[in-house]
């Protein structure tokens, strides 16, 4: 089967805990509700491709335990390509969520198989349909930028979502097609802050100096920021009712974007498109299990065409 993506990253088995509050230091504090469910950014990305009817080819690594197998069967249950994902050691990457009432969360991430991904991984046969090729940073940064690199010598194009923010390589940066971070992430990179639209729009206009197409910044209820061809703008938020959870937001916006290149969508229609996406899965529970199909959001498109070029 040709692939349209390969997401080279991580999974994760999430435990998510639904909390009034975080505790104090020393202080138990007693939790709602616990939910225990698939997650990880790169399993997450490439499942919302899925969703949108992508031929997605997952790479990456879950250990040897009952986490592991749960994490590859969810993949397969979503149409993911699971023949370049390994078993090695003892112990999956494991999340833990806490979920607060606004929605908002904070985790914390156990690394586990997820470093055992290697170099020797990331071989050209993975980049011979020439596929839009998907990177995150929960795996180890010299894996990752081997990737950019093969990837580069067969022409794919790159979106790099340097999540959770770390140094990358000015090299591997400038042959970076699509950089995606969120406020945090744009802050680290940059060195300034990153707190309203205005230090997005110039953080984004910087940071397109160091790669080789564009930038996107999001900015939660804020919106984003694109920095292009025509320099930097602003894209409002789409109205979301009822925020339950927030997790895998930027996941799944991950996706409505990657469904875009791959279709030839400008990122001017594929901003507002994957927004609307991100909107829907903050309005239930949990990562994957919360991403809408295509045909949810399908009118998405149409409206924004509509609302963009008259």
């Amino acid at each position: 089967m040709k692939h349209n993506i390969v997401v080279i990253g991580s999974l994760n088995y999430d435990i998510l805990v639904q909390q009034d509050r975080l505790p104090e230091i020393g202080e138990t504090f007693t939790g709602n509700e616990l939910m225990l469910m698939p997650g990880g950014k790169g399993a997450n990305q490439a499942v919302q491709c899925a969703k949108l009817g992508l031929n997605v080819n997952m790479v990456g690594c879950v250990g040897n335990d009952i986490y592991g197998s749960e994490l590859i069967k969810s993949l397969n249950e979503n149409g993911v390509s699971v023949d370049n994902i390994s078993q090695r050691g003892k112990t999956s990457g494991i999340g833990i969520v806490q979920i607060l009432e606004s929605g908002d969360y904070c985790s914390t991430i156990i690394k586990g198989a997820n470093y055992l991904l290697t170099e020797s991984d990331i071989h050209d046969g993975l980049f011979s349909d020439r596929p839009l090729l998907i990177l995150q940073s929960e795996i180890p940064d010299n894996v990752v930028e081997r990737a950019i690199s093969v990837a580069r010598r067969h022409d794919c194009q790159i979106l790099l979502n340097n999540a959770p923010a770390r140094e990358i390589s000015s090299l591997a940066l400038s042959q970076v097609d699509f950089l995606v971070v969120n406020e945090t992430e744009a802050s680290f990179m940059s060195k300034t802050s990153v707190t309203s639209v205005k230090e997005a729009m110039a953080c984004a206009a910087a940071l397109q100096q160091k790669v080789n197409g564009r930038v996107i910044i999001t900015l939660g209820e804020k919106g984003a920021v694109l920095s292009g061809d025509a320099g930097a703008r602003h894209y409002p938020a789409v109205f979301c009712p009822d925020v339950v959870d927030t997790t895998g937001a930027g996941d799944s916006f991950i996706g409505g974007i990657a469904y875009c290149l791959v279709n030839n969508i400008a990122l001017e229609e594929a901003i507002p498109f994957a927004a609307e996406i991100s909107s829907c899965s903050i309005q239930k529970y949990g990562g994957q299990s919360s991403f809408p199909m295509l045909p949810d959001v399908a009118h998405a498109l149409t409206q924004n065409r509509q609302r963009l070029f008259g």
